[in-house]
């Protein structure tokens, strides 16, 4: 990944693309929001972008310190409506880099950044220089995770379902049928996840572009994300709920052997989710697959009830 500082239209991140060249083309380019230019310009930085930084320290320079928070809102919304991951970062914990506790102003920063709808958010000098970086590393964690459990996760799936896929071009004619089958199957299986109070969401993808589309809709159920691609496991890190799972066997040949691959794929991210203990005996699944191999083919879910030995109670039959 490329963090870009500075950026302040879309052509900037155009050139650093420019730079990177073909060879370069999977690197993702996440634009550092710094000044005011940045912030009027936001919308088309955010479509030229893979994800987005609100950083804080040098915005509170350039615009005045008491809009800092009106334009860190403002972005995450836009991200959020966008699909588009967005890192909240600068000072969150700062009084850590010397305290073994923050402050309670600095706890309530870290949660209402949890509540605008970041995705991440980042800690630097409190790890980078801090003479407490593992406190300061597991009170964040310790502060999201309680901000979460506040998160009105069915009410948001509902809201940007209604209203958010206008601005995706999921309503343009011109779009394509591939692009709406495969987010009209990730809106099935979140609302399926709420419907069947699901311990988690299997997808198998290719490219992470699944997952990515669904951590847009914040399902209350952690994705378990399955894929042979490292590059992909790796940015996946950055979309919220988001649990990339390296899946190593060689990739089979045939159509048949592929069946018996996806069966094998969603074992193994039940076996990891039974390692985090998001999975137990009788735990409800939704497995959300493609109906070929390859990217693009997404247009499948099931629901599955996982018994004791780790097998599925409700296979499909043939399976």
């Amino acid at each position: 990944m490329v963090f870009a500082s500075f950026i302040r239209k879309a052509a900037d991140v155009d050139s650093i693309r420019a730079v990177l060249g073909e060879e370069g083309k999977r690197i993702a380019v996440i634009s550092k929001i710094e000044n005011k230019e940045g912030i009027d310009n936001i919308d088309e930085i955010i479509e030229s972008s893979d994800g987005i930084m609100v950083a804080r320290g040098d915005m509170g320079i350039e615009i005045p310190a008491q809009k800092v928070f009106l334009a860190q809102k403002m972005i995450i919304g836009k991200c959020n409506l966008a699909g588009k991951p967005v890192i909240c970062a600068t000072q969150m914990l700062e009084s850590m880099t010397v305290n073994p506790r923050p402050t309670r102003a600095e706890a309530s920063d870290v949660a209402n950044a949890v509540l605008d709808g970041a995705d991440c958010v980042m800690l630097s000098g409190e790890t980078a220089k801090g003479t407490y970086p593992l406190e300061a590393v597991t009170m964040m964690n310790d502060i999201c995770r309680e901000a979460e459990v506040a998160w009105y996760s069915s009410q948001y799936f509902y809201d940007i379902r209604r209203y958010g896929n206008t601005g995706l071009g999921l309503l343009d004619p011109n779009t394509s049928s591939d692009r709406i089958i495969s987010e009209s199957t990730v809106i099935a299986a979140v609302d399926a996840s709420f419907a069947m109070k699901c311990a988690c969401i299997v997808v198998l993808t290719t490219s992470g572009k699944t997952a990515m589309m669904m951590s847009r809709y914040r399902p209350l159920a952690p994705m378990l994300v399955v894929t042979r691609d490292e590059l992909v496991a790796s940015k996946l890190h950055l979309w919220n709920g988001c649990f990339p799972l390296l899946y190593t066997a060689p990739r089979p040949d045939g159509n048949a052997a592929w069946m018996e691959d996806v069966d094998n794929r969603v074992k193994f991210a039940v076996t990891a989710g039974r390692n985090m203990d998001c999975i137990k005996d009788g735990s409800k699944v939704v497995v959300v697959t493609g109906w070929k191999m390859g990217s693009g083919s997404t247009n499948t879910v099931r629901v599955l009830t996982v018994d004791k030995e780790g097998e599925f109670i409700n296979k499909m039959p043939g399976q």
